[in-house]
């Protein structure tokens, strides 16, 4: 099935070293993701889980969480299922466009995941996200995003390579990233298609609390 080239294939080791250097202010864009998840008992399904990076910090954050997550790495989940902290995850292997948890969840979440999709694809996955939320529950997305311009998309790359390098990442390594970001442009989304594909499928309360250039995150309830 057609998908973007993931960026991080075969360094599930180095993923967590890179990802707080390659986002800048990596705290805030996952803070304000993370600010979405109740804290009460509920249950999590989250998409594209990786190492289990974000996992931890839901975890952390809620120790009353009953976690469901799927990723299509068996690297990342073997990373992942050796965190103590996540003994108690229901981890599964595969592309989450073929499997899904059981049942209905309070949140669904990922991030920097969805834009590896085409947009038809990504359209259906929202839409079946909707359909297997509880009513009131919470669908929390962060990820990256096109300008929609070349110009300010230029601008953006500028940007963001400055502060990949400023935040430790080396040369050859921010180079690869807007290598890899070039080459997968074709399936990102702007913020305004991004929000009407969330309205599409039936969101109505949709907020858009973060946004740094190409990283933003959304929250949307049903």
């Amino acid at each position: 099935m057609e998908k973007g080239k993931e960026h991080f294939d075969g360094i599930e080791n180095e993923y967590e070293r890179m990802i707080i250097k390659i986002i800048p202010s990596a705290e805030d864009f996952f803070g304000s993701a993370l600010s979405f998840v109740p804290d009460k008992k509920i249950r999590v399904l989250e998409l594209g889980s990786g190492t289990g990076f974000v996992t931890s910090m839901i975890i952390e954050k809620n120790k009353y969480v009953d976690i469901t997550c799927i990723d299509l790495s068996p690297g990342m989940l073997e990373v992942a299922m050796k965190k103590p902290e996540l003994s108690d995850v229901c981890f599964i292997a595969g592309d989450f466009r073929e499997i899904w948890g059981e049942g209905n969840f309070d949140v669904v979440i990922t991030t920097l995941c969805l834009h590896h999709l085409p947009g038809q694809d990504r359209e259906m996955i929202i839409k079946k996200i909707y359909d297997s939320l509880n009513k009131g529950g919470v669908f929390i997305n962060g990820d990256v995003f096109t300008a929609g311009n070349s110009n300010e998309e230029k601008m953006n790359l500028e940007w963001w390579k400055e502060n990949m390098i400023e935040n430790g990442l080396p040369l050859d390594e921010a180079d690869s990233m807007i290598q890899k970001r070039i080459n997968n442009s074709q399936y990102f989304d702007t913020i305004h298609g991004y929000y009407r594909k969330m309205k599409s499928a039936g969101f109505k309360d949709i907020y858009h609390p973060y946004k740094n250039r190409i990283y933003s995150t959304f929250a949307g309830f049903k």
